[in-house]
């Protein structure tokens, strides 16, 4: 989205006070004569801000909140996807807690445990960690 520019200031005089006709210098600054005797700039500039200027802090100030407003919801989806994210690493992180403090009498009494092959030993605990980093490192991805 194309960055709004926030709205300028008009500043106007009335060269002649005495003027019927309504003329007036227009600036967008601030302006002060530029010469001693300067006629156009030789009197009080004031700041207006007509219709247009608040059409375009209007939008500006739209625009700004429809933008904040995006990159709230693209936070909060990106939010809700690591949260997601995280209740599965969770899970993940759980069952290896469970696995990895097995009873290496586990393959006697029956049920769940890891082991390694082909030496059909049971392993738990940090025998665990250090054969699945092993495995890890050596390209061994295994079904994990």
């Amino acid at each position: 989205m194309k960055e709004t520019e926030w709205p300028r200031e008009i500043w106007a005089a009335q060269p002649d006070p005495d003027d019927a006709e309504g003329r007036h210098v227009f600036s967008e600054h601030a302006t002060v004569p530029r010469f001693e005797g300067d006629s156009e700039r030789d009197c009080v500039f004031h700041r207006y801000v007509d219709g247009d200027i608040v059409d375009s802090a209007d939008r500006y100030h739209r625009e700004m909140l429809i933008a904040a407003r995006a990159r709230a919801d693209a936070a909060e989806a990106e939010r809700d996807r690591l949260r997601a994210e995280l209740g599965r690493l969770r899970e993940d992180a759980g069952r290896y807690r469970w696995l990895r403090a097995r009873d290496l009498d586990t393959i006697q009494s029956g049920g769940v445990f890891a082991g390694k092959t082909p030496e059909n030993l049971v392993l738990n605990l940090e025998d665990l960690d250090a054969a699945i980093d092993a495995a890890r490192h050596h390209g061994d991805r295994g079904n994990g």
